[in-house]
């Protein structure tokens, strides 16, 4: 493909009940020098898909991207359940669970495939010695 070339890619977004509450996965798109949301990036559509069992609500974004792009699939989820004694659980006041991230940086390929984006190279703060 020349450069600049340009492919469509279909990212899922949803919002499901698991265990101790709610999954999401929302995705974010570099634009420039930022993150913006897939569904707020220029030209992107996206559809209102009908939910499944479980699920609250799921949609599916559509971009045209450039070859290269960066994308990171964020997916949030209620942290286990602490293992605590029966005084634990007696005494204590039950708060929201903790939640967990996990963010997944992908690069957009020549068919739109999304792949894992290689490892930013370390910096260097100082010129090595000799």
């Amino acid at each position: 493909m020349s450069p600049g070339a340009r492919v469509k890619v279909e990212l899922f977004e949803s919002e499901s009940i698991v265990a101790r509450g709610r999954k999401r996965v929302s995705w974010v798109v570099r634009y420039n020098d930022a993150w913006v949301s897939a569904a707020e990036y220029p030209g992107a559509t996206s559809e209102s898909l009908s939910p499944g069992p479980g699920t609250v609500w799921e949609r599916r974004v559509e971009l045209d991207l450039p070859v290269g792009t960066r994308v990171c699939r964020i997916e949030s989820a209620p942290s286990p359940e602490p293992a605590r004694d029966a005084l634990d659980y007696l005494t204590r006041e039950q708060l929201r669970p903790r939640r967990r991230s996990r963010r997944s940086e992908l690069v957009v390929g020549t068919r739109g495939e999304l792949s894992a984006a290689p490892a930013p190279a370390p910096r260097r703060d100082r010129p090595r010695s000799r």
